[in-house]
């Protein structure tokens, strides 16, 4: 006779839910390799709560178990091609010393300040001036810090060459800057006051359209309120400066610079709005959202959290308007693990990632219960609407925010609910202005203030909590805490599943 737990057991989606649960704990087994004592806490783990659930489902138990091995192989493989490149780059290198003719790709924009840009440069090859060695690298995916004056052009995709010195920026234990330029392949930094242009990439439709969007805004806003803007609508991050950038990250609202969730389901809600009124095909309807929103993902680039929101919100779309019904949980992790797969040390290094997939996980399980919560004290839908999501999406992003960055910005939760109700409008008056920008600027002047007033207000939230307000954890509290909490977040999906499971029958 089958129990109720081992009916719940077998059902698709909680063996997908543990699966997923395995595998992530593989890719984290990984980073305890060095440790003995962290390899046997990880396996017991692993292997108590596979044995605690499926002891009497041998098949399950071995599912459970190719998923964990699968992470972990996965992670490893993807660590010692890094661990690889990074001994390259050392022995042509002669381990960061002395100077040398590199050539290489500008492949993206990283991050910018006051004076410079700095780029990723896939090395092509290293030319050793004193023994005209040239070394070819440029199948390892090595990259490097390209820092260039901010008065010098350059274009993605130019091949450049220059002659400097490669300095070392990998710390061993991989924590902070460190994991992030690990997790990106980049080995090195050169600053770098000129270069010669090798060959030059024409400019295509998509920088094309980067670059009249940034005019037209420019042309009308001020600068840190264009740089704030340019990078909420399409992701471009030249002309946001470093002081804002920081001011923003203290006060714990540097999540509306993504372009992740919000916009996508932005576009997809605006553009289904729009079509309804006309007489087109439903097929064609949503051949034409799917096509936008995938033409809008590659023009803001495909970071971690752009793929992540793409993904889940045109699989909930094409759910709603074909079956009329969509598990968001199960798609959100569906979607998390195809990026896991695709990429499994995000999970550890990609703060982005983290950041996007807790507070969307949060505001599927939470949302709606502090909604009603709320309007049981009369308090108005569209307030308790603003008030539940942020909750959810500031108190548990918390969890990445944690294990990344060791801060908790103490005001964080009142600075975002300050400004939850005005990020849609942006973006949507910031559409509209493109739009307009296309018949004339006259009309501009008069909807300029809809998106310059919004913004300014946004500008200066940051402005008045970023000064202080933020408490440094200890290292040491850094694993065990963000584990706690993990745990707490995986009880909680596996708990209102069961639920759902039990009021199904």
């Amino acid at each position: 006779m089958t129990s109720q737990n081992d009916t719940i057991l077998e059902h698709p989606r909680m063996l997908f839910f543990l699966g997923f649960f395995c595998f992530v704990v593989g890719i984290s087994c990984w980073i305890f390799s060095d440790s003995t004592h962290g390899v046997y806490i990880w396996t017991t783990i692993v292997l108590s709560i596979i044995f605690f659930w499926g002891w009497k489902r041998p098949s399950i138990v071995i599912f459970w178990l190719i998923f964990c091995f699968l992470g972990f192989y996965l992670s490893h493989e993807e660590n010692e091609s890094r661990k690889t490149a990074l001994e390259t780059i050392k022995k042509v290198t002669y381990w960061f010393s002395g100077s040398y003719t590199v050539q290489g790709k500008v492949e993206r924009l990283l991050y910018t300040n006051n004076l410079s840009h700095t780029y990723r440069l896939n090395i092509d090859n290293i030319d050793n001036r004193s023994t005209k060695n040239i070394t070819d690298i440029s199948e390892k995916n090595i990259g490097i810090l390209f820092e260039i004056p901010k008065n010098l052009h350059i274009n993605i995709g130019d091949t450049v060459e220059y002659t400097g010195k490669i300095f070392d920026i990998i710390d061993p234990s991989l924590d902070g800057f460190s994991g992030y330029t690990w997790y990106h392949r980049i080995y090195g930094k050169s600053i770098v006051p000129t270069f010669k242009r090798i060959t030059k990439t024409e400019e295509n439709l998509l920088q094309s359209i980067q670059n009249w969007a940034k005019w037209s805004i420019f042309r009308w806003f001020p600068e840190n309120i264009s740089g704030i803007i340019l990078w909420m609508t399409i992701g471009n991050i030249e002309l946001l400066s470093s002081e804002t950038k920081k001011q923003f990250t203290n006060a714990g609202i540097t999540h509306i610079l993504v372009v992740s969730g919000s916009n996508i389901a932005f576009v997809i809600v605006i553009i289904s709005g729009i079509l309804r009124y006309t007489r087109i095909r439903k097929w064609i309807q949503m051949s034409l959202i799917i096509g936008f929103v995938l033409f809008y993902g590659t023009l803001v680039g495909w970071d971690m959290p752009v793929i992540r929101a793409v993904g889940m919100w045109l699989i909930i779309y094409i759910s709603l308007e074909w079956w009329k019904k969509s598990s968001s949980i199960a798609i959100l992790f569906g979607v998390a693990f195809c990026i896991l797969i695709y990429s499994p040390l995000s999970l550890i290094y990609d703060a982005g990632f983290g950041l996007s997939f807790a507070g969307t996980l949060w505001i599927l399980l939470f949302h709606l219960p502090i909604q009603e919560i709320l309007q049981k004290k009369h308090i108005p839908r569209f307030l308790s609407d603003i008030i539940s999501v942020t909750l959810s999406a500031t108190l548990w992003s918390m969890i990445a925010t944690i294990y990344h960055f060791w801060t908790i910005p103490l005001y964080t939760v009142i600075s975002n609910i300050l400004i939850g109700g005005i990020l849609w409008w942006i973006l949507f008056s910031s559409m509209f202005y493109f739009i307009l920008s296309l018949f004339g600027w006259w009309i501009l002047y008069l909807w300029w203030w809809t998106i310059y007033l919004p913004t300014l207000y946004i500008l200066t939230v940051g402005e008045y909590f970023w000064k202080g307000y933020t408490y440094t954890i200890d290292e040491h509290w850094i694993q065990p805490i963000s584990l706690f909490l993990i745990g707490i977040s995986i009880s909680l999906v596996f708990y209102r599943e069961k639920r759902k499971l039990l009021q199904s029958k």
